[in-house]
């Protein structure tokens, strides 16, 4: 992984495609970067990241500070958390405040379930 700002990121898009002499990276759209698409395992193919379709939550109160909207940084961070955790390694992540850090774990570990890990927040 990388801390990148944007940047950075067209930087370093720009440096992959200029050494990609096998046409391999995706073609992308004005204004984006190979940071907005993966390689999806089942097919192989490029794809851009889309985060999950979010559903507001129904009742009479709503905890604001706890709700949890995933974005394509979180999105992106919870795959890379998820193929780590399946090595059995240890996950940091790190960056600057307001980038989904805290999110990312929080909606991570509500997905592991109560009979695998035992959290406290």
């Amino acid at each position: 992984g990388a801390l990148l700002e944007a940047d950075d990121r067209m930087k370093f898009d720009q440096w992959l495609r200029e050494k990609d002499t096998n046409n391999a990276m995706p073609n992308v759209e004005e204004g984006t970067t190979i940071f907005e698409y993966f390689v999806n395992p089942s097919t192989l193919k490029w794809e851009k990241w889309d985060p999950p379709k979010w559903e507001y939550p129904s009742g009479e109160k709503l905890n604001f500070s706890n709700l949890l909207v995933p974005t394509m940084d979180s999105t992106r961070a919870m795959f890379v958390t998820k193929q780590i955790h399946k090595q059995k390694a240890p996950v940091m992540i790190v960056g600057a405040e307001g980038t989904a850090k805290t999110s990312v774990q929080l909606m991570f570990l509500a997905n592991q379930g109560g009979n695998k890990m035992l959290t406290k927040r």
